[in-house]
């Protein structure tokens, strides 16, 4: 028992830190949009990216809480597992739904133009109504009478389709993943996500 809480200490100090680590992107990588903020509005703009790179990290890690390792089976039990990936899907919506507000709002809520330039920005408009539509299935499926068969079968298939929206959104809709250290870890981040998903659908 002792062990599997030194275990779960590890693992989570360990997911904690690389979460951290994304989050400072922002800081040490500006994109061109926050060089002429200044104070509110630099914090806002500054906050919704850190938001967007926490949204985008929590969903890589949803594919580790069902990727059966037996290792993490051992520790925290299927159960809990399957619990934790639910209730992570919930805080992944509630901070895609922040996330933009804030952006939105360091430019005083003036939305951008039905302009084909501005493509990356409808890509994650998409991806969010995914995500609303996705968790708030996942959450309902028995009140909306969806047989369970049918939504695994849905999950498995959309849910490729929004890790995919969810990197071409990331890599185009800011200057800070253009190149360096960002875009080789977003390179890394996605070719786990490859792996990851391969092997869950393999297995």
């Amino acid at each position: 028992m002792r062990k599997n809480g030194v275990s779960k200490f590890i693992i989570g100090l360990i997911l904690l830190a690389v979460l951290g680590v994304a989050c400072t992107i922002p800081f040490y990588f500006e994109s061109p949009s926050i060089y002429y903020k200044t104070g509110i509005d630099k914090f806002m703009l500054r906050t919704g990216k850190i938001l967007g790179i926490m949204a985008a990290m929590l969903m890589s890690f949803q594919l580790i809480l069902i990727g059966r390792f037996s290792a993490l089976d051992k520790i925290w039990g299927l159960k809990k597992l399957f619990q934790y990936h639910r209730n992570n899907g919930l805080a992944i919506l509630i901070i895609a739904l922040i996330h933009p507000l804030l952006i939105l709002g360091a430019d005083h809520f003036v939305l951008f133009p039905l302009k084909f330039k501005y493509w990356p920005e409808f890509i994650g408009i998409l991806l969010l109504a995914l995500l609303i539509l996705f968790v708030g299935i996942s959450h309902w499926q028995k009140k909306l009478g969806i047989d369970y068969k049918i939504w695994r079968g849905l999950h498995k298939q959309i849910a490729p389709g929004i890790f995919l929206l969810m990197f071409v959104h990331v890599f185009n809709v800011s200057r800070t993943f253009e190149s360096g250290i960002p875009f080789y870890a977003l390179g890394a981040g996605g070719g786990i996500v490859i792996l990851l998903l391969v092997r869950k659908y393999l297995k």
